[in-house]
């Protein structure tokens, strides 16, 4: 079910959890929740891009306050100490996992399972190295990340870049 969540949901969850609001466990409540989430996932993911977008800071000139370009600077994914880089347990995380989720589907790809996802990834990547390594690649993404815990990240595919331009301007 957190595949198919963005980051607002999963939160919303999380907190119904701690709060023991949640429905009694059946099958028929598992089958719900799973067909509604599968229903509305576009929504949620563009909500979840949306969501990124706003969240940036226009102090940095790769950050247009209208679209999306090849390049954004996300502040706060990283964290550096005497021990090395750590990717930071935040909504940051999660905003980095809807950006993939969102490239997924507007490839046409299944989405991945969140253990796997690119957060997962960069995770291992820091870890195997947390002082050396400061450049992360994959599919969709080049990010690099600073002691500052900036982190720019360029879109590797341009052409997905336009559509979720169209989400923005949508929302």
């Amino acid at each position: 079910m957190l595949s198919v969540m963005d980051a607002q949901a999963r939160d919303q969850w999380y907190r119904n959890l701690e709060r023991d609001k949640i429905p009694a466990i059946s099958e028929a409540n598992i089958l719900s929740n799973f067909e509604q989430l599968h229903q509305s996932k576009n929504e949620l993911f563009e909500r979840g891009v949306s969501n990124v977008f706003r969240s940036l800071s226009w102090d940095y000139k790769s950050n247009h306050p209208y679209k999306f370009g090849k390049k954004v600077i996300v502040n706060g994914l990283v964290s550096y100490n005497q021990w090395g880089f750590t990717l930071n347990h935040s909504y940051r995380r999660d905003q980095l996992a809807d950006l993939e989720r969102m490239l997924f589907l507007l490839e046409g790809k299944a989405i991945t399972d969140n253990r796997t996802d690119v957060t997962a990834q960069l995770y291992e990547h820091i870890r195997a190295a947390p002082k050396m390594a400061k450049i992360y690649e994959d599919e969709y993404f080049t990010i690099k990340y600073f002691m500052k815990g900036s982190a720019p990240l360029t879109f590797r595919k341009p052409e997905l870049m336009d559509k979720m331009n169209i989400i923005i301007a949508k929302h």
